[in-house]
């Protein structure tokens, strides 16, 4: 069981709580809630009443967002030190569905303490415009993604973004590893397509040499490949019809 001395070093290390005082941090973590979630487990579902905040602790969640079909569409990735569920602090229900990605630790904090430290702090409300609003930049960029490019330069786009975000380049020969594992399914919800036409376009792009996976990790061999797919030019872009499969092309895969 983790004691109120562990959170509060945890806590400590969080950006938006770095300007609080060691007794306010303290006080904090003395009211603070621990909960595991196994991987798949649902944290929040849009509609949810609640009155916590939560900081990822330890593992990862994924927000989404599901069609009426119940299609998934990922958001965005939460990693140790985020916060989500804010829309408790102006009384709001949660509007999306947060999911342990991995087996996660979130630190739960109740509404009425955060307001209180916001009072005290108002440079935290900054930092959590700051984080709201880069949010909403990655969903815009998300919307284009969407809107302007074919699958194939949607999920080259996508596997871009993640070897920024979790890539180990190799000093010698460039290539990219990304270190977080991502099923096919996964990639699907992030680009708004089928399953098998997201394993129908990575054999393609392993074929061409583009990409390669070792130990369960994708490896983005040739990142100026992608980047060409990515931005539409006409070197490296690939028609919808050269990746996706015969008879699984629907209105996601013809742009």
């Amino acid at each position: 069981m983790t004691t109120p001395r562990a959170r509060f070093w945890y806590l400590r290390g969080v950006d938006v709580f770095r300007v609080l005082s060691e007794r306010e941090v303290d006080r904090l973590a003395e009211r603070a809630l621990l909960r595991q979630y196994a991987r798949g487990e649902v944290i929040l579902r849009p509609g949810d009443p609640s009155d916590l905040v939560f900081v990822v602790k330890e593992g990862r969640a994924k927000v989404s967002t599901y069609s009426v079909e119940g299609r998934e569409q990922i958001l965005t990735l939460l990693e140790p030190g985020d916060l989500f569920g804010e829309l408790a602090l102006v009384g709001e229900q949660e509007s999306a569905h947060v999911e342990a990605f991995e087996d996660t630790l979130v630190c739960a904090l109740r509404r009425e303490d955060f307001e209180q430290i916001l009072r005290a702090h108002p440079e935290i409300g900054l930092h959590l415009i700051r984080a709201l609003a880069g949010r909403l930049r990655q969903a815009a960029e998300e919307i284009e993604n969407l809107v302007f490019r074919d699958v194939p330069g949607r999920l080259a786009s996508v596997l871009l973004r993640l070897g920024q975000a979790y890539g180990v380049q190799d000093p010698h020969t460039g290539a990219i590893r990304v270190a977080l594992r991502m099923t096919h399914h996964d990639l699907a919800s992030m680009i708004g397509a089928t399953r098998e036409t997201v394993t129908t376009i990575l054999a393609r792009f392993r074929g061409e040499g583009i990409t390669d996976v070792e130990h369960r990790l994708m490896v983005i061999l040739q990142p100026d490949r992608l980047q060409a797919l990515a931005s539409g030019s006409r070197r490296g872009r690939a028609r919808p019809e050269e990746y996706a499969p015969a008879g699984l092309r629907g209105p996601e895969e013809a742009q």
